[in-house]
This record gives C-alpha cells, sequence and structure tokens, in this order.
C-alpha cells in the first residue's frame, strides 16, 4: 500500500541528467589591487548564477513532478 505513495522511482530519473555540481567561484588568493579585485567580484558573480540556474533547474523539475502528479490523482 505505501509503495503507491510519491513519485514513481522512473519519475526521478531526470534528476540524473541535471548537473548538480557546485560552480566555481574566486579561488584566489585575497584581492590586492583593483584589477584582481574586479576579477574577483565577477568569478563569483558567474558562480552564484550559475549555482543559482541550478537550484532554478531543479525546482522546475520538482514542479513538473507535482503537476504531473496531481493530474493522475484528480479524477
Amino acid at each position: 500500500m505505501l509503495a503507491s505513495c510519491g513519485p514513481k522511482p522512473g519519475d526521478l530519473a531526470g534528476l540524473d541528467a541535471l548537473d548538480l555540481e557546485p560552480c566555481g567561484g574566486w579561488t584566489g588568493a585575497t584581492p590586492r589591487d583593483d584589477k584582481t579585485l574586479l576579477k574577483a567580484a565577477a568569478a563569483e558573480k558567474f558562480g552564484r548564477l550559475c549555482d543559482e540556474s541550478k537550484l532554478q533547474a531543479v525546482h522546475d523539475f520538482r514542479e513538473a513532478i507535482q503537476a504531473r502528479a496531481a493530474g493522475l490523482s484528480s479524477p
């Protein structure tokens, strides 16, 4: 009976296709001049935007699974 609760294992297979590795940010030393500071800021922004896009992909995947489950449970 409990086996019918929640998504079917096949529904979660799409998570394997998502890149869930953390994105890199600035890994260099503490910036000592304006040029290095700008490079560090750009690297941090890229990393954050990359991570946010991955979180959005997981959110979208979750919503799709919920929508499909809601469609299956409606009369």
